[in-house]
Order: C-alpha cells, then sequence, then structure tokens
C-alpha cells in the first residue's frame, strides 16, 4: 500500500472534469441522507467517475497495489470501494473465516452498527478503487475502529474519535501507509513494534491479507528481476548498460509500479545491506519455484 499523492483540490477538479455535475448531484443526494438519517439508495452514480480514481491509482487496488487492467476495455475488474460503508458495518473479525480466526483479541475494533456512514456514501474522499479480492470478499461492509463509532460524520477527515484502524491511502487525509507498514522481502510487517501505529498496521495486514500466498508469489515474481537490476545497476562493465538499468529499478519502484511500496523497500534494503538484501532475494526465488 502507498499514499496517492492527489492534493484534495486536484482530485475535485478531476471530478469534475470528467462530470461536470457530479458534484452537485452527490449534494443533493446526500441531503436527501441527511434528512432522513439513513442512506436510502437511489440510482447510484458512483461508477460515473469511476476512470478518475483509476488514474489517480495507476490502476492499481489501493490496498494490495495489484495491477489491474487497463480502464478503457477492462474497467470491471475495478471496483468503486467506499472506505466507509454506507448502508450497514458488520462487526470485524469474523472469526467464522480462517484466515481471520486467531486475530489478536488484543486489538479493539468496534462493533457492528445497522447503519453506516449514509453522509459519505457520495463523498469524494470516501472512494477509492479496488480488487475484487480486496473490496468484495474482504472488504465488504467491515470497518474496524479503536475508538467511538460515528456514523453520522459528514467529512471523513475528521475521525479522531473514532480512531479507524484501517488507511485510506488517498491524498493527505490519512497517515502515510509507508509510516506504518513496511517489507521484510515479500512480507508486509508493521513498521512499528508497538502501540497504535503498530495495531493499525497489523489490523491492515491481517483485514487485507496482505501476505497471502497470493500476494507474496507475485511480489516473488518482480523482486527476483529487481535484484538482477540492481545488480547490473551496480556491477555493469558498460556504462549505458548501468543507466538502463537504473531506470528500470526506479521505474519499478515508482507510484505507478505493481507492488511499489514492497520493490522500494528492497531497494532500501539493498542500499544498506546487500548481504541481507541477497537472502530476501534467494527467498523469493525459493517461492517462486515451489
Amino acid at each position: 500500500m502507498i499514499r496517492i499523492k492527489v492534493g484534495r483540490q486536484e482530485l475535485i477538479n478531476r471530478i469534475n472534469a470528467a462530470a461536470p455535475r457530479w458534484i452537485t448531484k452527490a449534494e443533493i443526494r446526500t441531503s436527501q441522507y441527511a434528512q432522513s438519517q439513513d442512506y436510502t439508495g437511489g440510482s447510484e452514480f458512483w461508477g460515473d467517475i469511476k476512470n478518475v480514481y483509476i488514474e489517480v491509482q495507476y490502476e492499481k487496488c489501493a490496498y494490495c497495489e495489484t495491477k489491474l487492467q487497463g480502464a478503457v476495455l477492462a474497467s470491471k475488474v475495478h471496483e468503486v470501494e467506499h472506505f466507509r460503508p454506507k448502508a450497514s458495518i458488520t462487526e470485524w473479525p469474523d472469526r467464522g473465516r480462517s484466515y481471520w480466526q486467531d486475530f489478536p483479541t488484543t486489538i479493539r475494533t468496534g462493533g457492528a452498527d445497522t447503519r453506516g456512514y449514509f453522509l459519505l456514501a457520495y463523498h469524494p474522499f470516501n472512494y477509492a478503487i479496488a480488487c475484487t479480492r480486496c473490496n468484495s470478499t474482504l472488504k465488504s461492509n467491515y470497518f474496524p475502529i479503536r475508538g467511538q463509532r460515528d456514523t453520522s460524520i459528514e467529512d471523513p477527515s475528521h475521525d479522531a474519535i473514532e480512531d479507524c484502524l484501517l488507511i485510506y491511502p488517498l491524498s493527505d487525509l490519512a497517515v502515510d501507509p509507508a509510516k506504518v507498514i513496511t517489507f521484510d522481502g515479500v512480507l508486509a510487517v508493521p513498521l512499528n513494534k508497538k502501540g497504535a501505529m503498530y495495531e493499525r498496521a497489523a489490523t491492515t495486514i491481517w483485514f487485507f491479507q496482505l501476505n497471502h500466498e497470493d500476494l507474496t508469489t507475485r511480489r516473488a515474481g518482480m523482486l527476483v528481476p529487481l535484484w538482477n537490476m540492481l545488480e547490473m545497476a551496480r556491477t555493469a562493465p558498460r556504462k549505458r548498460d548501468r543507466e538502463l538499468a537504473t531506470a528500470d529499478v526506479a521505474l519499478a519502484c515508482s507510484a505507478s509500479g505493481q507492488f511499489s511500496a514492497c520493490m522500494a523497500a528492497f531497494q532500501d534494503l539493498y542500499d544498506r545491506d546487500r548481504i541481507a538484501a541477497r537472502e530476501r532475494y534467494l527467498a523469493a526465488r525459493n517461492l517462486q519455484q515451489r
């Protein structure tokens, strides 16, 4: 997960350019929900601005950083995700699911609510693009928090009371994911060893199953060639080859690259401790060969 560096006004400008009447329609619909004090549905139109988020997210899932297919011919693989659920909230973790049953009981995660965050159903900063795995299978109507739930919240940046445990990656509304989660080889790990930021990292990693083999094997498939590019950038006899390899490394670790947080962490490790980086490279290579 990385921070998507799009300014608040920039995102609004992009929305206005893509769908000039969208903001007005969203305000009208939100006022209707405010009057009824609940999400009452209606014809949905958040899909009208889906491509805005696809573009600012470099066609990647906001949570697992999987590169999705192009917006023009395969937009159905990109799902508009409501960060805070709009209609209702289901208690998390669901201990009936094997991959969540051992989540630490020491971390408070809030409870269920029959009412969702109805005033955020059409808020531009309650959206992100996610893959089906992260959105429909995992995220669903869950929204774990450490504090007191407030479903009447009008601005997603005003979450001090709720103290949400998941990380919203767009703009600067929440903590930068890089300040909370890092990578040890292909594994996502909390940057902090204890405290609130540890709990937030651990919950996000566990919630989105960021270390499931369907992600770690794909990260390994990129980390192995990244090692080779780093080695070439350092040792290739010809200057031009070193320059090309350096450019390839920069591209792999850039915000537009798949699993760029993992790749950037590996490059940082390589620069600090090449021996340790080689161990992670060999482990990734073994993972690929299973």
